[in-house]
């Protein structure tokens, strides 16, 4: 009797130790599984949203938008070629440059410069307008290309002291790129190839000369937009 007895109280032992020891493991599954959702909840809710980034904020008022009006003054080397580059120096000369803005892809360009050579004894001035199309919007930066017509008056000294002038026509065309600033303030530059169509004119003296002749331009310019 004392043995079944004692043999009961091992068993009722062992059995109440595998019960806790169940149990404990249940409670211990679902405190992981708890703590685990709560973990994921809370990463997921406090993810940050990407920021879409709003292309009306940074174009839509800014310099070369449609409807603006952009103003620039600027100065560089302008380079003569062909046989203007035989006689004459290459000199810096300042310029003027007004762009409305049309839609997001073109823009109307003007442009004026003004530039004189070998201490005056060549020198010319242009006034041309035409097209310029921004060919991209990466970051703050406008790459873009333009081309136009207009008139170029150049003026020479000759060697016998004879002097001779003409309004000639011509065109224009070059790239650039302008980094804006503020949605009001620019800067930028631009390389330009300018072309002066032949044409015969007298001099002081008489004697026909002809006129004509190529030059490249290489500018910075800084702007306004109202």
């Amino acid at each position: 009797m004392r043995v079944d007895a004692g043999l009961r109280v091992i068993l009722l032992f062992i059995s109440s130790t595998i019960g806790v020891c169940s149990v404990s493991q249940e409670s211990l599954a679902e405190t992981r599984f708890s703590r685990d959702s709560l973990t994921y909840s809370r990463s997921s809710r406090d993810l940050p949203e990407k920021k879409k980034r709003d292309p009306q904020l940074d174009y839509g008022k800014g310099p070369f938008a449609p409807n603006t009006h952009n103003l620039s003054i600027g100065v560089g080397q302008f380079f003569l070629l062909g046989n203007l580059a035989s006689s004459y120096e290459n000199a810096i000369g300042p310029e003027i440059n007004y762009t409305y803005g049309v839609s997001d892809l073109f823009s109307f360009q003007s442009h004026f410069a003004y530039h004189s050579h070998s201490s005056g004894s060549f020198s010319a001035w242009n006034l041309a307008a035409g097209l310029r199309a921004n060919l991209m919007y990466f970051d703050q930066l406008v790459p873009f290309a333009s081309v136009g017509l207009g008139f170029f008056n150049p003026s020479f000294t000759l060697p016998d002291s004879a002097t001779v002038s003409g309004l000639l026509f011509g065109m224009q065309l070059g790239t650039g790129i302008d980094l804006m600033i503020s949605n009001r303030v620019f800067f930028g530059a631009k390389l330009m190839y300018h072309n002066m169509f032949d044409s015969s004119k007298r001099d002081s003296k008489g004697t026909v000369q002809s006129l004509g002749g190529a030059f490249a331009s290489f500018t910075v310019h800084t702007g306004l937009t109202f």
